[in-house]
C-alpha cells in the first residue's frame, strides 16, 4: 500500500510586535484599546501542547476584528497562565520568585523572545509606514516598557503564532 504524506505550509504574513510590560494582560489591552482605538476582548485562552509536554499550557488571548478594514488584532501573553498560577501559589508560602529564573519551553509561547511579555499581532494588509506608526503609538503608552517589531519567519517557535 502506498504511503501518503500531507505537507502543510502556514502563512506567516502578519505584523508581529513584541511588548515588554510589567502590567497584567487586561491592563495592557485596555491601554491598547484606548491608544489605537480598538475593542480587544478576552476570549478562551490559547491552548498549546508540545510533543514533550504531559499537560497543555494556556496563554491569555484577546481579539478584535475590524471587519471594515479587513484587519484582525490579537494580543497574546508570552508567559503561560500555568506559570502565573504556580508563581502565585509559591509566593503564598513565602518562596521568593526570581524574575530572572530559567523558563522551560512549555511556560513560554515564544521561548526565544523571553524578554517580551505580550505579542500584538495584526493580520491583514498593513504597510511598513502603518506598522511603524503602530509601534510608535504602542511605545507611547505609559505602561509599556518597550515595543519592537519582530519578523515571525525568523522564530523557531513561529508555529505557536498560528491560531
Amino acid at each position: 500500500m502506498a504511503k501518503h504524506t500531507l505537507e502543510v505550509s502556514y502563512d506567516y504574513e502578519f505584523l508581529l510586535i513584541g511588548i515588554s510590560s510589567h502590567e497584567k494582560d487586561y491592563r495592557i489591552c485596555w491601554a491598547l484599546n484606548k491608544k489605537l482605538e480598538l475593542d480587544l476582548k478576552k476570549i478562551e485562552s490559547l491552548e498549546i501542547k508540545g510533543k514533550k509536554q504531559t499537560t497543555p499550557s494556556y496563554f491569555s488571548f484577546f481579539v478584535f476584528d475590524k471587519e471594515e478594514d479587513f484587519l484582525e488584532y490579537s494580543v497574546i501573553a508570552n508567559f503561560s497562565e500555568n506559570k502565573t498560577l504556580d508563581s502565585k501559589n509559591n509566593s503564598l508560602f513565602g518562596a521568593t520568585i526570581d524574575s530572572n529564573e530559567h523558563h522551560s519551553e512549555n511556560e513560554l509561547l515564544i521561548p526565544e523572545q523571553k524578554q517580551m511579555n505580550y505579542f500584538f499581532v495584526v493580520r491583514g494588509e498593513v504597510d511598513d509606514d502603518e506598522a511603524e506608526e503602530i509601534v510608535k503609538k504602542i511605545k507611547e503608552i505609559d505602561v509599556v516598557l518597550t515595543a519592537v517589531r519582530i519578523d515571525p519567519t525568523q522564530l523557531k517557535s513561529k508555529q505557536n503564532l498560528i491560531f
